[in-house]
């Protein structure tokens, strides 16, 4: 991609890792001014780090006006089976007006990127913006964007570690990573396949189709010398990743950070799955009781997590069982590209 110069002398120009300072930047003035709170940074390897996850691949621009500086970051994702585009998108006020001219360049760029979707699929580009963001939600209403669902952001202030109870044959340890990543993806994989917005189970087996898994090449890039993982702060925190066992196979995770971008003083609750045939069973409710403690144990008072405002496998209402309250809600804005038949789960359905 070069860089595009459209009407209103607006420029969107593409960018790379050498660039992510200015990105920070831009992000964080974006946070500041709604929610008082930085959400990028640059780790201690001089990685760009943002609240939300934006894989390497991700198509990265800046838009300026004319010579003045910097207004907004976008940044365009679409992986197989590519009926969703995703946008990221971070505009400052200065940047409001140009910011329709943009998305019109964006969108039409989405549909180049959803080019390899099958014939038929519906296809939608897909935004995520702080429900604080009143201006860009005008602006993504005004060319058609809906909600299509909300996200909750939960806190807790963990005064004393909670009680373990762990259900009859079920046991729970320290994730290896360097073994116990092909069985816990898997299960997440099989876990998170009635999730909203997932692949539904008849065709989630294109996504086996795509590149290599970023997660996994930034693992396999954070080894060491002697080829053991690397312990990042801000993402599956070692010591701090559990799996749940049951007649020696996983059957559930809780992926937790050390660390957080916006505090550095808090803990993340990350990713948390349990097979559908295991779930009601109190495993989930175990696994969170686990990394809670040991988040305890290391002196980390402050906890976060986040959540399907609706989900559909109740995650919604275990957190607050904990004393997680709400702090912080999202929007997912959806706007049809191509209508066609929903490849993704958007209602709660029955797996065999």
């Amino acid at each position: 991609m070069t860089a595009v110069t459209l009407s209103g002398r607006i420029t969107l120009r593409p960018i790379g890792p050498e660039s992510a300072a200015v990105v920070a930047g831009l992000v964080n003035a974006h946070s500041l001014s709604l929610v008082g709170t930085r959400r990028a940074l640059i780790d201690g390897d001089g990685d760009l780090q943002l609240t939300r996850y934006m894989p390497s691949s991700a198509e990265q621009t800046i838009g300026h006006v004319a010579y003045a500086a910097p207004g907004a970051f976008f940044f365009l994702v679409a992986r197989p089976p590519h009926v969703v585009v995703e946008l990221g998108c971070y505009v400052l006020p200065g940047f409001v007006r140009a910011a329709p001219v943009a998305l019109d360049w964006l969108e039409r760029r989405a549909g180049e990127l959803s080019a390899p979707a099958p014939a038929g699929a519906r296809v939608v580009v897909q935004c995520t913006l702080l429900a604080d963001d009143v201006a860009a939600l005008q602006v993504l209403q005004a060319r058609g964007y809906q909600l299509a669902r909300e996200w909750v952001h939960f806190e807790l202030t963990l005064d004393e570690p909670p009680p373990v109870t762990l259900p009859e044959g079920v046991s729970i340890r320290v994730m290896d990573p360097r073994r116990d990543w092909p069985a816990v993806g898997s299960t997440m994989d099989a876990a998170f396949a009635d999730h909203w917005g997932e692949m539904g189970p008849d065709v989630r087996t294109l996504l086996e189709e795509d590149e290599p898994d970023d997660a996994q090449e930034e693992d396999e890039d954070d080894d060491d010398e002697e080829g053991q993982p690397e312990d990042d702060p801000y993402s599956n925190s070692l010591g701090l990743c559990f799996v749940a066992e049951a007649d020696g196979e996983v059957i559930g995770s809780c992926l937790c950070n050390a660390r957080t971008v916006e505090w550095a003083d808090a803990g993340k609750l990350g990713s948390l799955s349990v097979l559908r045939a295991w779930r009601g069973r109190g495993v989930g409710a175990a696994l969170v009781a686990v990394a809670l403690a040991e988040f305890h144990r290391r002196g980390i008072r402050r906890v976060i997590t986040d959540t399907d405002g609706a989900s559909f496998t109740g995650a919604n209402r275990l957190y607050p069982r904990f004393g997680f309250r709400p702090y912080r809600y999202e929007w997912v804005m959806e706007k049809e590209l191509r209508a066609g038949r929903e490849w993704r789960v958007m209602e709660a359905i029955e797996l065999s």
